[in-house]
């Protein structure tokens, strides 16, 4: 079943290379859309020169905007914190859709 959540993300190291690999290749290979989101800056992980250079350019003192969208979002949530465990401070969700939801809406907020 098909899902949107958000999660508001405060990190307290900076991600690495390989991690962010791993969050390119998960992307690439499950049937859900990845999107990191701060300030003006916004990166789809299955693109991955603009994931690296929203990772190269972020502000690791303010928080960041992950939203998962697909068939999998829990599953690809999951990955999310294994890979960036020891990174994330704090996570929070801020929402989560379902497809009644999502389609009886002209636009949501996440």
């Amino acid at each position: 079943m098909v899902h949107l959540s958000s999660y508001q993300v405060h990190l307290k190291n900076p991600i690495k290379t390989n991690q962010i690999m791993n969050i390119y290749k998960h992307s690439t290979k499950d049937n859900t859309n990845i999107y990191f989101h701060q300030h003006n800056l916004i990166a789809d992980a299955g693109h991955l020169p603009k994931l690296l250079s929203f990772f190269l350019l972020m502000d690791i003192d303010e928080p960041l905007l992950l939203i998962i969208d697909g068939d999998n979002a829990t599953g690809t949530y999951e990955v999310i914190l294994n890979e960036f465990q020891g990174a994330i401070e704090d996570i929070s969700c801020r929402a989560q859709y379902i497809p009644a939801q999502m389609y009886q809406c002209a636009s949501i907020t996440v």
